[in-house]
């Protein structure tokens, strides 16, 4: 199992600091999941799962949604991305439901995702390489959140304005990570 990083923190930051921090979808770790009951996995899109505007599936990537589906997930895609076919044909191939013009972080879209797979918010883990996106609307909802590193390097450029003020976030989660026999 790949390693990942663990935070707890307190007062305003707690919305901006995800649950888990791993390098990519892949290093998921399901037991840490079935440890917090999560039943429902709400997953960003562009940069997450695949390259912005990249809506290919990988062999990998559906080995990953069937994997998670065998484990008795229910999953659902909540982009950003403008409705399209393309992103409509991969839900379909990857099995799994589709919530897409969202405006991440506003409650609305994710209460959608949330409904889509029958999972109220504690039951429920939303990832994605964002967070002002990803991890504060899930934070917002009571949700567990992991943030992943970006796939790409291509992104809408209002995305790119917003690393900034996120690398400022990231540089001070080492201050709430948590670390093994610490009190909950």
């Amino acid at each position: 199992m790949a390693e990942y990083m663990e935070f707890r923190s307190r007062g305003p930051m707690r919305l901006l600091t995800p649950h888990l921090r791993l390098k990519s979808i892949y290093d998921l770790p399901i037991p840490w999941l079935k440890e917090r009951h999560v039943r429902a996995i709400l997953t960003d899109l562009d940069n997450t799962l695949v390259p912005w505007r990249d809506y290919r599936v990988a062999a990998e990537l559906a080995a990953w949604f069937k994997t998670l589906h065998s484990e008795g997930f229910r999953t659902v895609i909540l982009s950003n991305a403008r409705p399209s076919p393309t992103i409509q044909k991969m839900s379909q191939e990857l099995e799994t439901e589709l919530v897409v013009g969202a405006r991440k972080p506003i409650q609305r879209f994710f209460r959608q995702a949330l409904e889509r797979v029958s999972a109220s918010p504690s039951e429920a883990c939303v990832i994605g390489d964002q967070v002002f996106t990803d991890v504060l609307g899930g934070n917002l909802m009571g949700c567990y959140t992991v943030l992943v590193d970006r796939i790409g390097t291509r992104e809408f450029i209002g995305t790119r304005i917003m690393r900034v003020f996120e690398r400022r976030v990231l540089k001070n989660l080492d201050r709430f990570v948590v670390k093994p026999g610490d009190p909950e």
